[in-house]
This record gives C-alpha cells, structure tokens and sequence, in this order.
C-alpha cells in the first residue's frame, strides 16, 4: 500500500499550481519558483510510472461495469480536443495529464491484492490532506470572525502555496465535519467526545464562509446520513444542527433574509452565456482542457456540465454525465444505501462517508466546476466512487479481515 500513497501524493503534488512556471522559465528564477515548476510534474510522473505498470503487467481494464469508465471516457474525449483543437494544445495536454493522474492511480490501488486497504489509504491521505489545509487557514477566519466575510476574500494557503476562495474553505471545511459527524454519530466510545471540540472551529469555518453550496453538500450529506443508517430519534437532532447553521450562515449573514440575493447567481449567468457560445462553435469536441482560462480571459465556468461541454463538447458530456448517472444508478440498484449498516467496522465508515461525500461534489456540481477538471473535488469524488463500487459488489455479511476491523472509535 505505501507504494500506492506514494504515487496519491504525486497527484496531490500537482495542486496550487500550474505549468506555467515551467513554459516562461520563471521557475528558475527563485528557490520557490523551482519547488512550483518541479510539483507541476508530479501528477504527470504519476501517470507515468502507472503506465509503465500497465506495460509491465497487462492489467486487465476493471471498470467495465464501474462508473469510473465513463471517466476514463471523459478524458479521453478530451485528450483528442487537447491535442487537435486547444489553441494552446501543450497546456491542454498538461492538464489531460493531470485529470488522467487519479483514475489511472486508483486503477492501480483497484488491482492490488487488497484493494479494500489500498482505497482505504487513498481516503485517509485525501481527509489528511483536506484537514492540513483546514488548519492552514483557520487563524485567518479567526481572525476576520463572525458575520463580517466579504463576499470575495481569500485565503492564503501556507508556504505561499497560493489562495483559496471563501468558496473553496467551506469545501474543507464540510468534509472535515462529514467525516467527525459519522465517527461521532456510528461510536459507542466515549472517546468520541473529543470529536465535539475538535469539530466546532471547522463548524465556524464553514458557517463564517457563506458558502451556498457548502451549505447545500451539508443538507444533502445530512438527509443521506439518515437514510443509510436508519431510523433512529437520536439523528433528529442531525435537522435542527444542519437547519441552524444552514439560516444563520446562508440567510442571515449572505442574503440578509433576502431571498432574490440567496438565489442569486452572483454573475454566474454572463460567464455559463459566454461558455455556451463557445460550445457552440466547436459543438462535438470542445476545446480541450483549460478551455475556460484560455479562452474566456481566466474565466472560470462555475458549472460542471458546460466546463465538461467546453472542455469535450457534446460527446464528453454525454460521458460525464454518464459518470454521474451511473454512480447513483449502482448506488440504488446495488441497494447500498440500505445494505451499507450491514458492512462491519472501518468498512462502514468509508462507505458512509463516500456516499456522503458523493452527494456533495453531485450537487455542488450545478454551481461549481466539480471534478470537470483537475482539482480538489476529482481527487475527492475517484476513490469514493472507487469505494462505493467495491462496496456494491461485495455480500456485507462475508467474514471482515482481522486487520479490517474497527478502529476504538468506531461501533
């Protein structure tokens, strides 16, 4: 499994940072710029030496009856677009490279002899990773506190990796809570209470962020926590917790109790009319990846379909969408959404917190560009669709591996 987190690592090298340091020689120019351009290239190493694999062993393809090959699907589309019609095809194909790095990765966890472990590593790296960068910015919202966010501040990540919108905090911000909601809500231990301080800066972050669609994942992972674990009166309290935090942060502090300014699109609708037109003209293919930033002035699409639409056209969102269709059709027919209980131990855990967290990136995709390109939310959404899959096609009630069990905080 180390050699599988290693190359997860690589993929998150890559984030905060871009080619660009590297095609105007500005990497040489500063020891940071040299850190930048060399983590550029991690994601790329990744699919390397995964492809060196995949000539070494001939894996077989999994993903045949897996939503993950309609992903494969979609950055295929996407590397022709990238090489035969991007205006900058050398760009384009970086960021193919990299949106090719975490399916190909989790291709290789899937082929381990336990890939159960192997996605297992994988998901913890990804909350490690989401909660170091919690922990980075929390001093600055506390230091702007309560109420007082402008609409368009960032934050600034550590060892000037760069900023973060307010959007993207409450990105953080929310998994951090999925994940200590469901160890704190499925333990008998009383060590979960330790999970109650721990959580609460992370409550105030994502309240103080305003962020809509934050606020709408912790709806939607709230409403799906209820529905895999069962009824039960002590999850009740899960409405009036999500409710509060839900009216006090988006009604009370965004819109001032105006409801034209919670629904507003926030300039949204100029820049998806602009995308559109664009689609338009090159309606089948696209323009390759990066297509937003090089050809909308660094616009960014702020929705899943027409980012995959100007990326891939028409034939990638076909398969984008497919990706999305498939993995709650497998999540109803495989009847996971009642069968997860049944799963034993950490087991259960991840599979809660992927489906949870699936319904997140899922809705938030209507607002924002999720998993459309290489970025947070893919690195997020590959192994939880990994996982869910896994789980899909596995009999619950089959005898857990001793060291599968559960972790002391853990029923």
């Amino acid at each position: 499994m180390i050699f599988v987190l290693v190359l997860w690592l690589l993929v998150w090298g890559g984030m905060f940072t871009s080619i660009d340091p590297i095609l105007t020689g500005a990497f040489l120019k500063s020891p940071m710029g040299l850190v930048q351009g060399i983590r550029a290239l991690f994601p790329i190493f990744a699919v390397f030496l995964c492809l060196l694999w995949t000539l070494k062993d001939r894996p077989t393809f999994p993903f045949r009856r897996n939503p993950l090959f309609f992903w494969f699907g979609y950055v295929g589309v996407g590397i022709l677009s990238s090489l035969f019609l991007s205006l900058e095809p050398l760009t384009a194909m970086y960021w193919a490279g990299n949106y090719l790095a975490p399916l190909i990765v989790t291709w290789f966890a899937l082929e381990r002899p336990n890939p159960w472990e192997s996605l297992r590593g994988i998901i913890y790296a990804n909350y490690a990773m989401f909660l170091l960068i919690g922990l980075s910015i929390l001093p600055e919202a506390l230091r702007v506190g309560w109420g007082n966010l402008p609409r368009f501040r960032q934050y600034t990540l550590m060892f000037g990796l760069g900023q973060i919108t307010v959007n993207g905090a409450g990105r953080y911000a929310l998994v951090i809570i999925i994940v200590a909601m469901v160890r704190f809500l499925m333990s008998k231990s009383r060590n979960r209470l330790f999970l109650i301080p721990a959580v609460m800066p992370f409550l105030f972050l994502l309240t103080q962020t305003q962020s809509r669609t934050a606020l709408l994942g912790l709806a939607v992972a709230s409403i799906l926590f209820v529905i895999l674990r069962g009824s039960d009166w002590r999850y009740l309290l899960l409405g009036p917790v999500a409710g509060a935090i839900v009216y006090v942060s988006g009604i009370q502090w965004r819109s001032h109790g105006s409801m034209d300014r919670l629904m507003s699109l926030t300039g949204r609708e100029y820049t998806w009319r602009m995308g559109y037109n664009l689609i338009k003209k090159s309606p089948f293919l696209g323009w390759g990846f990066q297509a937003d930033r090089i050809m909308m002035n660094s616009e960014h699409m702020h929705n899943s379909y027409l980012h995959a639409g100007i990326h891939t056209g028409i034939i990638g969102i076909f398969f984008f969408v497919a990706a999305l269709v498939s993995f709650w059709v497998m999540v109803f027919k495989s009847r996971l959404l009642t069968r997860a209980k049944y799963f034993s131990g950490e087991r259960r855990l991840l599979l809660f917190e992927s489906i949870m967290i699936g319904g997140f990136l899922t809705a938030r995709g209507f607002f924002e560009s999720t998993a459309a390109f290489y970025g947070v939310d893919l690195l997020l959404f590959v192994p939880a669709i990994a996982y869910a899959a896994l789980a899909a096609a596995h009999d619950p009630t089959e005898e857990i591996p001793l060291e599968e069990t559960a972790p002391a905080c853990a029923s």
